[in-house]
């Protein structure tokens, strides 16, 4: 089935539904979780989220190193758009269960590694759906490191808006 440009690239097929099941999922997950954050440390902590990962999609997959597609192809719809919803609740999850196991010391190395792994295998299964199509030696070794460093921004960012120290305890 072919569609228009401006919605999706070549056809509606597994790749779309992938990430619109994974946006239903991941926000009703969240609507029945047990409230722990402040509506507005929820909601700058989903913006944050959104924002940091649209302009690294950008900047890395886009025109400037154009180092993967996403999606069907290198034209910009609204199912790639669509994706950056996803990003959002990662970043909520993330905070979410930092703040529920109150990770403190050295564990926070291994709270943000172990969040770069699940990550990093996270968009394995969305390559293999069709969400990510890598190009010029780019991998999933990237997306690792790459991770390793939204992760540990995210969780500075986190205590900046609740007046934390990084230091501190959770």
């Amino acid at each position: 089935m072919q569609g228009p440009n401006w919605l999706f690239e070549k056809a509606f097929d597994l790749n779309d539904w992938f990430v619109l099941g994974c946006i239903v999922l991941s926000y009703s997950s969240i609507y029945f979780m047990p409230k722990r954050l402040s509506q507005s440390t929820m909601l700058l902590i989903f913006l944050f989220s959104a924002t940091f990962a649209s302009i690294l999609d950008n900047s890395i997959g886009g025109h400037i190193f154009d180092l993967y597609d996403i999606m069907d192809g290198p034209a910009y719809t609204f199912m790639d758009f669509t994706l950056y919803f996803l990003y959002a609740p990662f970043g909520y999850f993330f905070v979410y269960f930092y703040d529920l196991f109150r990770v403190r010391g050295l564990l926070k190395i291994g709270y943000i590694v172990l969040w770069a792994v699940f990550s990093t295998a996270f968009e394995l299964l969305c390559s293999v759906v069709g969400v990510f199509h890598y190009k010029d030696g780019y991998g999933l070794h990237d997306s690792f490191m790459i991770y390793l460093i939204v992760q540990s921004v995210t969780m500075m960012f986190y205590h900046y808006i609740t007046d934390r120290p990084l230091g501190s305890p959770s």
